[in-house]
C-alpha cells in the first residue's frame, strides 16, 4: 500500500506480531544530492522500530528480500513509476 504522505510503500503487515516492513523515499534527501535516500524501515502500527538506510532501489530491495521473498526485478519495475521523474536517478 502506498502512503504519499510519507512517501512510502508498506510490505507484509502481520497482525499477529503487528510488525510489518515499508520502503520510504526521502525525496528531500535526493533534491539535496544525499546518499541513502531509500530506507527499509521496520514498523509497529505507526512507529519505527529499525531502519537500514540504502544507497539505490536495489540495495533496498536485496533488504526486504532478506525479510520475505521480493521478485526484486518485478518490484523494481512497479516502483519506478512511483518515483519522481526528477528522482528516478536515484534509483
Amino acid at each position: 500500500m502506498f502512503d504519499s504522505t510519507e512517501n512510502a510503500i508498506r510490505y507484509k503487515w502481520d497482525p499477529r506480531t503487528y510488525t510489518g516492513f515499508k520502503l520510504r523515499f526521502d525525496a528531500d534527501g535526493a533534491a539535496k544530492g544525499g546518499h541513502c535516500c531509500f530506507h527499509v524501515e521496520d514498523w509497529t502500527c505507526r512507529t519505527v522500530t529499525n531502519e537500514w538506510p540504502c544507497e539505490d532501489l536495489d540495495e533496498a530491495l536485496e533488504v526486504l528480500n532478506h525479510f520475505f521473498s521480493v521478485d526484486i526485478s518485478h518490484e523494481r519495475e512497479r516502483l519506478s513509476a512511483w518515483l519522481p521523474s526528477e528522482y528516478r536517478a536515484a534509483a
